[in-house]
């Protein structure tokens, strides 16, 4: 009677563990998955960091910046701000958008050969395994998730917020910090006069000539959000769209004020 008794608490006792263990799986299963996401976000800051005392570290923020905001003027290669809305659109559109860019370099995501950003990932010479690849896609993907949710700020229509769109929407990278030129042409004296210089002669060239003589700013607006649509029948002229989800209003605004005030001596 007595082992019949044992029996049958110890069967209601592994029950009750098991309806409790099940109950609670899925919170056992979050919390173990934010402890292994922490974790790798953690490795992601180590590869990304340029500091010498961490073995790991692949050097990233010496074109990006530390906090991954964009390089500076003391960068050897001036890499764009990571922490971008435009990151989290090209996301939704093909989610493997940052790890090809990590893994095969720029030129695989914009078809730019002149793509200052390079492969890094060991199957096609680059220094990163997958799990390090994997880390560094993590982080960049958190930080333009969080960008995505802020509220686009209003920016003011000075020369100075100009400068500073000039350098938080990547194109620095292309132009220059002094905007001398680089992948992309000169802008010093874009206020004056149009580059017509281009590496990839636009269709509507003639078109972009007249439109800058009749309304210099007009014609920045209509190249900045679209030069391809706008200027090349749709086809790539290497500047990249800046639709008003990347680029609000007033930044665009800014900018142009910027750029307008870049004249010939």
């Amino acid at each position: 009677m007595r082992l019949k008794t044992l029996g049958v608490i110890l069967v209601t006792a592994m029950a009750a563990f098991t309806m409790l263990y099940w109950v609670t799986d899925d919170a056992r299963r979050d919390s173990i998955g934010a402890a292994q996401d922490e974790e790798l976000l953690h490795f992601g800051e180590i590869i990304f960091s340029d500091d010498p005392s961490e073995p790991a570290a692949a050097g990233c923020a010496q074109c990006h910046g530390a906090d991954g905001t964009g390089g500076d003027a003391e960068s050897t290669v001036i890499g764009p701000n990571l922490h971008s809305r435009s990151i989290a659109d090209k996301l939704r559109v093909n989610p493997n958008y940052v790890r090809l860019a990590v893994s095969y370099g720029g030129i695989v995501v914009s078809g730019n050969v002149n793509s200052p950003m390079p492969a890094w990932s060991n199957e096609v010479g680059g220094p990163l395994n997958e799990q390090q690849i994997e880390a560094v896609v993590t982080l960049v993907e958190g930080w333009a998730a969080e960008a995505a949710e802020e509220p686009l700020e209003e920016v003011p229509d000075t020369v100075e917020a100009g400068a500073d769109v000039y350098a938080s929407a990547g194109c620095v990278t292309c132009h220059g910090p002094e905007l001398e030129g680089g992948i992309g042409p000169n802008l010093q004296t874009i206020g004056s006069e149009l580059v017509t210089d281009l590496e990839i002669e636009p269709s509507g060239l003639d078109q972009m000539v007249a439109d800058y003589e009749a309304d210099a700013g007009n014609f920045l607006e209509l190249w900045i959000r679209d030069s391809a649509g706008n200027y090349n029948d749709g086809e790539s002229t290497d500047m990249p769209a800046h639709p008003e989800s990347q680029l609000s209003e007033s930044a665009l605004t800014a900018l142009i004020t910027f750029l307008l005030d870049q004249t010939a001596e």
